[in-house]
């Protein structure tokens, strides 16, 4: 059994949210101009139009217009701009 399973069982008997106890994405969208996504592994494009990141086996969009990575460490990034849409890739 891998790790990530064992933790989503875990969090699962004792009720916390599986994106904190397993390393699940989380992501966090405030209004239309801010994106936070946690338990990343890379942005793979970065434009003021659109901004990839890698969730391992996915990836995710955030399209707009002004976008900037207002922060990011090995765990999370937040992105912001006028967001006009975000997608699953993968």
């Amino acid at each position: 059994m891998e790790k990530k399973d064992v933790l989503r069982r875990a969090a699962k008997v004792f009720d916390i949210p599986t994106d904190i106890a397993g390393g699940e994405i989380h992501i966090e969208l405030a209004g239309r101009g801010e994106v936070l996504c946690e338990n990343h592994k890379g942005i793979l494009l970065l434009s003021e139009e659109e901004v990839e990141i890698s969730l391992g086996r996915e990836t995710f969009s955030v399209v707009g217009e002004g976008l900037t990575v207002l922060a990011m460490n090995a765990n999370e990034v937040r992105i912001r701009g006028r967001i006009n849409g975000i997608s699953f890739n993968g």
